[in-house]
């Protein structure tokens, strides 16, 4: 893989430095803002996939205590500031993904819709710009139901289809949890208006279909199991000859926060020792195997390695 030679961020120190220091939470990259301002960057697996990130927007939530089950505001605070990161609010950044691999453009999530943050909704013009056009788009992969990965397949306010001569696929598991007939009255309240919105369209549109764990989704790229931030949540594996990488959704949130310290759980995790499981094993798996990783929330550029750090990990974004 191209992105695995390229030279990684790090300090002063360089990447010797890591494994060795035990001190780094998050090491900011030096492309950030212009990818950010272009809206999109691209990197390849191998010789037969092009991976190109799409920037959505950020929302600069503020704090509240019930955001991290295990850590207070001033522990967040103090995980911001140690990975370079400004402390007044919590930065999330979104970024969903479009894969070329076997002839076929596949979207991996469709981001927020210009429908949650006032300063999220621009991946249309982070399609535009990468010379993407929505009739493009052969099949769409659903990692989860969540609103941002979601919205941008569904008008505001009419709910209809964004990419309606578009395959829409979604895992079994995560379609039959939030599809049940009894699924809207054993939510808590916050969740209900997103079942329904849920059942008012997946369930009626006729290009939806389901995959399976482990299942081959496209070429190259095969679905992996990570449920536990909701019922069925899916990363993606990609692979072309020896070089891989792994699209992770949001097992990990912010770097800074939930990479560096593993046992913090988020509020919106279904199942937090389901998904704290899950994240500890992947984050084993991605070093283990020097594999390239990317994150819904890892902030722009999402791409690069989980690094050890001492007793720690660190997330190393990729360079120009």
């Amino acid at each position: 893989m191209s992105i695995n030679r390229r030279e990684l961020i790090a300090s002063a120190a360089g990447v010797s430095a890591l494994g060795l220091t035990g001190s780094l939470s998050f090491l900011p990259s030096a492309m950030a803002a212009s990818v950010r301002e272009k809206g999109f960057y691209s990197y390849k697996v191998g010789s037969d996939i092009e991976v190109i990130s799409i920037y959505d927007g950020v929302w600069n939530k503020p704090h509240d205590e019930g955001f991290i089950v295990g850590a207070t505001v001033e522990d967040t605070k103090a995980a911001l500031r140690k990975g370079g990161i400004n402390d007044e609010n919590i930065p999330i950044e979104f970024a969903f993904t479009i894969v070329k691999t076997g002839g076929k453009t596949v979207m991996i999530d469709a981001g927020t819709g210009a429908q949650l943050a006032p300063t999220s909704g621009l991946g249309s013009k982070g399609m535009a710009n990468a010379g993407i056009k929505p009739g493009d788009i052969d099949t769409i992969l659903v990692s989860h139901f969540h609103p941002d990965h979601i919205f941008g397949l569904m008008a505001k306010d009419t709910n209809a289809q964004v990419f309606p001569n578009t395959e829409i696929m979604v895992g079994e598991t995560e379609f039959k949890f939030w599809t049940a007939s009894d699924t809207i009255e054993k939510l808590p309240e916050r969740r209900k208006g997103l079942a329904k919105r849920v059942q008012d369209t997946f369930v009626k549109w006729d290009n939806v279909s389901q995959y399976k764990g482990g299942q081959e989704v496209a070429p190259g790229i095969h679905s992996v199991d990570t449920f536990g931030h909701t019922p069925g949540h899916t990363a993606f594996h990609l692979s072309s000859g020896n070089d891989e990488a792994m699209l992770i959704g949001d097992m990990i949130n912010l770097p800074a926060l939930f990479l560096a310290n593993l046992d913090w759980q988020l509020v919106f995790d279904s199942d937090k020792d389901l998904a704290t499981k899950a994240r500890k094993e992947m984050v084993k798996r991605l070093v283990a195997d020097d594999m390239t990783v990317a994150g819904y929330h890892f902030g722009f550029p999402n791409s690069g390695k989980i690094k050890k750090d001492g007793n720690n990990y660190v997330f190393v974004p990729t360079s120009a």
